[in-house]
């Protein structure tokens, strides 16, 4: 694995449900026009954050980028959680470290973070990081879900989200603010999760996706996206081609060294931060 360096991070937890991969359908939508927008700064506070926040002019109007709802903290916390359920282990440790040595390859701001095949740990990560880059006083994180064939975030913090940002985007394939956000009580991290369902046929469109991280950059320092698996989608080349750079997980004992090689050429050009190891 040229070119990327190895982060070993100890595995917590149960491995990420595995279900069946839908098979892919056609979507004839017309994509939405993003070419005039116009953003300017707003003044009204952000919930939750202090500053201001963003928002585009429509009609004369300013609407906010994005609406926030808040969700009480859960009464039991997940294991794979780990800045949340044992901010002082050894692995919460390793997932610091991380964010350190990320902030010494050039402070990426847009980090997406996949794996080769399903179960390989990227869901852990991609939470875990964001969880650690939210505890930062000044940092704003959000977490995006976007693993449109497998999503998991929502049962991991126990909530049920109303709407999601990528779940009305791959169905409708036209999106506007405000986009739906839900606030982690206790950190400085929004997550916006998809629907515990899968959505079948659903791809993401680099032309729509683009301009929502656009958008979502006005809002948050840091976009950790939890991308599905390289090899089993296309949706990961198209994040990870929008994004700063990209996380690679493996699991010791599972993962096969010409998959991991197959997944960093099929990134290519996109950098490739690094890997994460997760032990078996």
């Amino acid at each position: 694995m040229a070119n990327a360096e190895v982060f070993r991070i100890i595995d917590v937890g149960p491995r990420e449900e595995v279900s069946p991969e839908p098979a892919p359908s056609q979507d004839g939508a017309q994509q939405r026009n993003v070419s005039q927008r116009r953003k300017i700064q707003a003044t009204a506070k952000l919930a939750l954050w202090p500053g201001p926040s963003n928002a585009i002019v429509t009609q004369g109007e300013p609407v906010p980028l994005i609406h926030v709802d808040g969700v009480a903290a859960p009464e039991t916390v997940d294991p794979r959680l780990v800045l949340l359920a044992e901010p002082g282990c050894e692995t919460a440790r390793s997932y610091r470290l991380l964010r350190h040595r990320l902030f010494g390859m050039g402070d990426p701001r847009t980090i997406a973070v996949t794996s080769a095949r399903a179960g390989d740990g990227k869901t852990t990560c991609a939470v875990n990081l964001a969880l650690t880059l939210a505890e930062d006083a000044t940092s704003r994180v959000l977490l995006l879900e976007a693993n449109l064939r497998r999503p998991i975030a929502a049962r991991l913090f126990g909530i049920d989200p109303y709407d999601s940002i990528l779940g009305e985007l791959a169905r409708t394939r036209n999106l506007a603010p405000p986009y739906p956000v839900t606030a982690v009580v206790g950190t400085r991290m929004h997550l916006a999760a998809l629907a515990s369902e899968p959505i079948v046929g659903a791809r993401l469109d680099r032309s729509l996706f683009l301009p929502l991280l656009s958008d979502l950059r006005e809002v948050y320092d840091y976009i950790v996206v939890d991308a599905g698996p390289i090899l089993e989608s296309g949706d990961a080349d198209v994040i990870g081609e929008c994004a700063s750079g990209v996380i690679l997980t493996a699991r010791a004992g599972k993962s096969r060294r010409p998959e991991l090689r197959r997944a960093i050429e099929q990134l290519r050009p996109t950098p490739v931060l690094g890997t994460v190891l997760f032990e078996a």
